[in-house]
């Protein structure tokens, strides 16, 4: 099995799992009567919750070409990822507790299982392994961060429009280095060392480009129909480490640090079926365990690496 399978898989699905299953659906008030961030709120919070089922795609273009002067490790890491890839996926939400998600590239699949605080791992529809360490006891997102993060983003009536037959409402919010750097502040707080909120306004001076977060959600009952996110965003590598090294005490000599410049291109996309309808989610009947790491991801992204 291919490393670099997974390294574009795991990018590219994980997100989409992780950023469209919230930017869900949800029943509410009539849209027209409702503000954009009503509307896209009621959604957020519902989605956690609510049996539904989704489809993902997503595409994740890197150009490397300009870079220069890495550490190993680094140059090992994009190594693995390449220029990107493309990657299909499956979610089937029973609740906020039960979800399993299937997903493929470069001809091979992986599924992961959330099932009351246990993960589950399997490769290419092999056996599945528990992982040792248990999950969040609450993953889903709170009421106020969900506001706080709906805020942040701006969203816009972007007006209605027909998707699959189904009459919608259109959501749409700009994604900028300044609103990924206000999130990060606003949402990062408990994140652990290195956190995004004290990364990203180092950052934010050495990006550019821009994105996009787009709903489209029925003006029947609030359910999302179709949910894209995409964005394609250049960092100037060089300047970067630069500034950075001027920060720490001593300093890094001018002629060990990156140079160039990192291009990154995304492209998400997420339908839903089968909202609030009967979905089941089947516990694994796990044949071996995998050691633990740094909670769920670590676990995960730990074995992988050191299995393929």
């Amino acid at each position: 099995m291919k490393v670099a399978g997974y390294r574009r898989l795991l990018p590219v699905l994980g997100v989409a799992a992780a950023t469209l299953v919230a930017a869900g659906c949800g029943p509410g008030a009539v849209l027209t009567s409702e503000t954009p961030d009503q509307a896209v709120t009621a959604a957020l919070q519902a989605a956690q919750t609510t049996p539904l089922r989704m489809s993902l795609t997503g595409d994740l273009d890197l150009n490397t070409g300009g870079l220069g002067n890495l550490p190993s490790s680094i140059q090992t890491a994009l190594g693995q990822l390449g220029s990107g890839g493309s990657a299909t996926g499956q979610l089937a939400q029973e609740s906020s507790a039960r979800r399993q998600l299937t997903a493929s590239a470069d001809g091979h699949s992986l599924t992961l299982v959330q099932y009351d605080g246990h993960g589950y791992v399997s490769q290419d529809g092999g056996a599945f392994a528990e992982l040792s360490q248990a999950l969040p006891a609450s993953p889903v997102a709170s009421p106020s961060q969900l506001s706080t993060a709906v805020a942040d983003l701006s969203f816009q009536d972007a007006g209605s429009a027909t998707v699959d037959g189904v009459s919608t409402e259109r959501y749409s919010a700009p994604i900028t280095a300044s609103v990924l750097e206000k999130l990060a502040q606003d949402l990062g707080g408990s994140s652990e060392g290195g956190s995004l909120e004290e990364v990203l306004p180092l950052l934010a001076p050495y990006l550019t480009g821009s994105g996009s977060v787009d709903l489209w959600l029925s003006t029947g009952d609030g359910s999302l129909v179709h949910a894209t996110l995409s964005g394609s965003v250049s960092v100037d590598v060089g300047a970067a480490a630069s500034a950075l090294a001027g920060l720490v005490s001593g300093g890094a000599a001018s002629g060990s640090l990156p140079t160039g410049t990192l291009g990154i291109t995304v492209s998400l996309a997420a339908g839903v079926s089968d909202y609030g309808g009967s979905v089941t989610v089947t516990k694994p009947d796990a044949t071996s365990t995998l050691p633990a790491g740094a909670g769920w991801a670590g676990s995960l992204g730990s074995s992988l690496s050191g299995s393929l």
